[in-house]
C-alpha cells in the first residue's frame, strides 16, 4: 500500500486570457506546494481556456501560450503539475497535458480521441495524440488522459491499467446540461471498477459564450465507488489523500505497439502519514444545478465581456420575471436596471406585477409609454399599409418599438441588454426579430417553457420572490386584445415534449405521432405544422444573442441546420 497526496483544482479561465489564467495556476501550485501535495492537477487546456475555437489557428497564439507554460514550469519546485496547453510538433497541432516535475516538463500527454460532434469541433483544430504516458513512484503508477480519452471506450484507461496504474487522472472541459452529471457518475464508476484504479477526475468551471462549464469533479476508488465530489458551479481547489494498493502489470498490450508509443516517467512522492480518507460528498439538485447554470453564465458572460451592469425589459410575465432574478443573483441588484414599455394592449396587472417583482429584488422600475411611439409610426406607414387588412405587422411593430428603446439605453449607458425569449418561443417562432429578440445575451434561449416555471417555483420554494400572479397567469404577448399564447402555439406541456423529441432527441414525424402521451392533446396535422415552424424559423434563431446551453442539444452550436433548404423529407418518405 502507498500514499499520494493529490491537489485537485476547478478553475475558472478565460479564453484567450494567457497572463490571467497562468497566473490562476501559478498560485494554485504554490498553495498545493505549502499543503505537501505530490500532484496538483488542472482543467483541460486550462492555459489558453476551453474552447479556444480559431484562436489556435494563430501560431502567435499558440507561442504564447507555451511561453505561459514556461513560467508555470519555473514554479513546479517539490511538486508534479498537470496543466491542459496547446503543443505543437512540426505543423501540427495538440491539445495536451504538460506533465511538469520539479521544474522540468518530464512529458506531454496528447488527446487521443477527439470529439466532433454537439458542441464540440476539436478535429477542425487538432491532431491526435498516440502516446500512453504512465508516472511511477515504486508502488504508485498513474495513467494520464484527457476528457473524451475516458468517454470513448475508455481505451486509453484500459490500456494504462494493463500497464499496472492503480491511479488514473482525466483532465476535463466538460460543458454542463441538465443530463450530463448522471452520465457522467455512470461512466466513471464503471472506469473505475473495469480499470480497477482509482480515478481522479478534474473539470473546469465558469461560463463562456453559450457554454457553462459546472466543475463537479470527482474522485472514484478502484471498486467504482465516489468517495470525493466537489461542489458545482464554484471554483474551488481541494486535497485527497488516497492510499493505493499495488498493482501488477499486465502482459497483453502488444497488439496496442505499433498504434501507440508508451512513456513511462518518475515523479517523487513524499512521505505521507497514513490516514483514514473520509468521504467528501456534493450533492445538490437539478432545479439548482440548472439555476446555477443560469446565474454563472450570465455572470461570466457580462464579466468576461467587461460589462459592469444589466437591462432587463419586463412585461409584466413570468420568462422576464426569471431573467430578472438571475440577473439580480448574477450581478447584484445594484448593477440590474429594469425598464417596463407598456403600449395600450397592456393590461394593468402587467405594470402592477413587474412592480412587485422589482419591490421584493430591490430594484427601481422604469415605465417608459410607448403608446405615443406606435402610433406615430403607424401614422408614418398609413400612405402605404393603406386599404391592407391588420396583421402581425401591426402588431409586432410594438416589440420592435421596445427592441429600439431598450437598444438605445444600451448604446447610451453600456448596459448589456439581457433578453428573454424562452426554447419554446425560439423553437417556433414565436418572438420578434429586432423586437423582443433584441439584446446581447439570451440567458433563456435553452430553457423550455416548461422548465420556466419549474425554475421559478423553485426560486419561491423559500420565500415569494417571483409574484404569484405572474406565475399562475396565463402567458400572453399583449400585442392585441385578449391574446393569448395557446391562441397560436399548443399548451407548453405538449409543446415542449415535440421539441425535445424532435430537436434534442432527433425523433421522426412517425415516431413523435406514435407518442400517445402527446396525441392525447394534439393532432397529426398540427404536429407536422409545429415541425414546420421550428424548421423554417432557423434564420430567426441564426440572428439571436447567445444564450447558456442547458439542454443535450442547444439551438446554434449544438444544431446547424441550413437557412435556404426543403425540410419536407425531414418528415414525409421521397
Amino acid at each position: 500500500m502507498s500514499d499520494i497526496k493529490i491537489s485537485i483544482n476547478q478553475i475558472n479561465t478565460k479564453v484567450g486570457s494567457l497572463h490571467s489564467n497562468t497566473t490562476k495556476i501559478v498560485q494554485k501550485i504554490i498553495e498545493a506546494s505549502n499543503k505537501n501535495c505530490d500532484i496538483v492537477c488542472f482543467p483541460e487546456l486550462s492555459i489558453t481556456g476551453y474552447p479556444p475555437e480559431d484562436l489556435v489557428l494563430s501560431d502567435t497564439f499558440i507561442n504564447n501560450n507555451i511561453h505561459a507554460l514556461n513560467q508555470i514550469i519555473d514554479h513546479t519546485n517539490n511538486i508534479t503539475a498537470i496543466v491542459g496547453f496547446i503543443d505543437k510538433k512540426n505543423d501540427e497541432i495538440y491539445n495536451s497535458a504538460a506533465v511538469i516535475s520539479d521544474r522540468k516538463l518530464i512529458a506531454v500527454y496528447r488527446k487521443n480521441k477527439l470529439p466532433n460532434y454537439g458542441v464540440f469541433d476539436e478535429k477542425r483544430y487538432f491532431s491526435s495524440g498516440n502516446q500512453i504516458i504512465t508516472l511511477n513512484n515504486k508502488n504508485i503508477k498513474i495513467g494520464i488522459s484527457i476528457c473524451e480519452d475516458i468517454w470513448e471506450d475508455f481505451e486509453v484507461c484500459k490500456l494504462q491499467s494493463d500497464l499496472g496504474c492503480n491511479l488514473l487522472i482525466n483532465i476535463n472541459g466538460s460543458p454542463f446540461d441538465k443530463n450530463k452529471k448522471l452520465l457522467r457518475e455512470k461512466l466513471l464508476s464503471n472506469v473505475s471498477k473495469e480499470c480497477n484504479a482509482h480515478l481522479v477526475y478534474v473539470n473546469a468551471i465558469g461560463g463562456q459564450d453559450e457554454l457553462v462549464f459546472d466543475g463537479s469533479s470527482m474522485v472514484y476508488d478502484f471498486k467504482g465507488e465516489k468517495i470525493m465530489s466537489m461542489p458545482s458551479f464554484k471554483e474551488k481547489s481541494d486535497e485527497i489523500q488516497l492510499c493505493l494498493e499495488n498493482k501488477k502489470t499486465m502482459s497483453s498490450i502488444n497488439e496496442y505497439d505499433k498504434k501507440f508509443e508508451f512513456i513511462e516517467k518518475d515523479i517523487s512522492i513524499n512521505n505521507h502519514k497514513k490516514i483514514v480518507q473520509r468521504k467528501k460528498i456534493v450533492n445538490s439538485s437539478t432545479n439548482e444545478d440548472i439555476l446555477n447554470a443560469l446565474i454563472l453564465g450570465t455572470k461570466d458572460y457580462a464579466e468576461k465581456n467587461n460589462f459592469d451592469k444589466c437591462l432587463v425589459s419586463l412585461s409584466g410575465g413570468i420568462d422576464s420575471a426569471l431573467v430578472t432574478v438571475i440577473a439580480c443573483e448574477a450581478m447584484g441588484s445594484e448593477n440590474v436596471k429594469a425598464v417596463t414599455l407598456p403600449s395600450k394592449y397592456s393590461s394593468s396587472h402587467s405594470i402592477s406585477d413587474s412592480e412587485e417583482l422589482c419591490e421584493n429584488l430591490g430594484l427601481d422600475l422604469e415605465i417608459i409609454p410607448i403608446m405615443e411611439s406606435h402610433k406615430s409610426m403607424l401614422n408614418s406607414l398609413e400612405n402605404l399599409f393603406i386599404g391592407t387588412k391588420e396583421n402581425n405587422a401591426e402588431e409586432n411593430l410594438q416589440a420592435r418599438i421596445r427592441g429600439n428603446f431598450i437598444m438605445a439605453i444600451s448604446n447610451k449607458f453600456s448596459w448589456l441588454v439581457l433578453s428573454t425569449g424562452n426554447k419554446s418561443e425560439i423553437a417556433t417562432g414565436y418572438a420578434t426579430l429586432y423586437g423582443d429578440m433584441a439584446g446581447g445575451f439570451s440567458v433563456l434561449k435553452d430553457v423550455p417553457k416548461t422548465m420556466v416555471y419549474d425554475l421559478s417555483n423553485f426560486i419561491n420554494t423559500k420565500k415569494e420572490i417571483i409574484p404569484k400572479n405572474i406565475i399562475k397567469k396565463p402567458p400572453s404577448a399583449e400585442l392585441k386584445p385578449d391574446q393569448y399564447d395557446q391562441d397560436t402555439l399548443p399548451d407548453y406541456n405538449t409543446l415542449d415534449m415535440i421539441i425535445e423529441l424532435y430537436v434534442e432527441k432527433k425523433e421522426s414525424f412517425k415516431k413523435i405521432i406514435s407518442n400517445k402521451e402527446i396525441r392525447k392533446n394534439i393532432s397529426e396535422e398540427k404536429i407536422l405544422e409545429i415541425l414546420k415552424m421550428i424548421d423554417r424559423n432557423e434564420y430567426k434563431r441564426r440572428q439571436s444573442p447567445p444564450g447558456i446551453k442547458i439542454t443535450s442539444l442547444a439551438f446554434g452550436r449544438d444544431r446547424r441546420y441550413p437557412l435556404a433548404s426543403d425540410h419536407k423529407y425531414t418528415y414525409t418518405d421521397y
